[in-house]
């Protein structure tokens, strides 16, 4: 194999799947990245054997077809450091060797027989669904951050997509302690007998590709076996799924009317003041408490080994009863953080250990939840 290429071209390829690789495998092949030469195209694909990321690029001159398999951190290091304003040759040598030049600069490095590098992808796909650039990014930003890190809970370690009727798409994640889901129109039907769980390292790869591309307007994407594909652009992801159940989340999920009181809150003057309250908070996850009287959010804080905070907010509506609850601050955060927008808040005023729901005022179609912790 034989290629020239720009340097910016091939920095962009091999930033991509610096996630991706492996950083220390039993199976050295996982380290590297595939590079593809044929006709007048190259392409260069990753996998760890759970995400596989193969991406094409046309802007390249190929003087000699073929494949190589190079370690990708140390193809990426070396050419972050080539001269910008000279092209790169890449050209394979003997017995796995890779020579890599620009201008007066060249390094020979050693590669793996490309024949070990996994098939972790299938040719010629048919029947992809289209889906929303914008809403399938909008789907992960509002949710990603309760998906748990608990290791030992594979179950809910990932985003899980149902349907909602034919053309509704819904992503929940939790991590026991909090929910958030949202749902979304789809313009065709999506052929989803059951939902799937994307394991969470699967929705930061495609939530940086969906950043990336975000001037793409349509995606292609399909369930086969255990795995998930994504096409957009030049870019196909292949992401395996997780083989659990997720929990039976609507059972948590308070009905219409059973929690009575609903209060709105404006993100503008609550999310300052959490702020604060997470510099004591945030140590021993201690809990903030939320106390509402009137026109009037007392807010407050303490932890035995650093002190304690509180503040009284001035609110725009009146609440109907006095009413109040603990929760983990950094939950409401979290949920501030990923919305612009002002929060209803649904309460239980008759049972204080029932879950309290967060809606954004102008996003109908999202829901979080928050248990409650014991106030002290």
């Amino acid at each position: 194999m034989e290629i020239i290429i720009a340097k910016n071209i091939l920095f962009t390829a091999l930033a991509r799947i610096q996630t991706i690789v492996e950083k220390s495998s039993i199976m050295p092949i996982t380290s590297n990245a595939l590079l593809t030469a044929k006709e007048n195209y190259l392409t260069v694909s990753a996998t760890n054997l759970e995400i596989g990321l193969i991406a094409r690029y046309n802007e390249v001159a190929v003087k000699k077809a073929g494949t190589i398999s190079v370690h990708a951190k140390k193809l990426f290091e070396i050419v972050r450091e080539l001269p910008d304003e000279h092209e790169i040759v890449i050209k394979e040598k003997e017995n796995y060797h890779i020579e890599i030049t620009s201008n007066a600069v060249c390094f020979n490095i050693l590669g793996l027989p490309p024949e070990e590098f996994p098939a972790f992808f299938i040719q010629e796909i048919k029947d992809y669904s289209e889906w929303e650039t914008e809403k399938i990014r909008n789907m992960i930003d509002v949710t990603a951050f309760s998906i748990s890190s608990d290791e030992t809970r594979i179950n809910i370690a990932g985003a899980y997509i149902e349907k909602q009727g034919p053309h509704t798409l819904r992503m929940v994640t939790t991590d026991g302690y909090r929910l958030s889901m949202i749902d979304e129109p789809i313009q065709e039907s999506f052929p989803l007998e059951e939902g799937i769980l994307i394991p969470s390292k699967g929705i930061s790869e495609l939530r940086k590709i969906l950043s990336d591309k975000k001037d793409e307007k349509k995606l292609l994407a399909k369930v086969i076996k255990n795995s998930l594909l994504i096409k957009i652009a030049e870019i196909e992801i292949y992401i395996r799924l997780i083989d659990k159940k997720f929990p039976e989340y609507k059972y948590i999920i308070p009905q219409p009317g059973e929690n009575e009181i609903t209060i709105r809150t404006e993100k503008e003057k609550i999310k300052p003041a959490l702020k604060r309250m997470s510099i004591i908070a945030s140590e021993n996850k201690r809990p903030v408490n939320f106390k509402f009287s009137d026109q009037r959010l007392q807010i407050s804080t303490e932890d035995s080994e650093l002190g304690s905070v509180h503040e009284t907010i001035v609110m725009n509506e009146t609440v109907p009863i006095d009413i109040s609850f603990s929760i983990n601050g950094r939950y409401f955060l979290d949920i501030l953080n990923a919305i612009d927008d002002d929060v209803q808040i649904e309460i239980n005023k008759e049972d204080k250990n029932k879950p309290i729901v967060f809606h954004p005022v102008a996003k109908s179609n999202a829901t979080f939840i928050i248990m409650p912790m014991m106030s002290e």
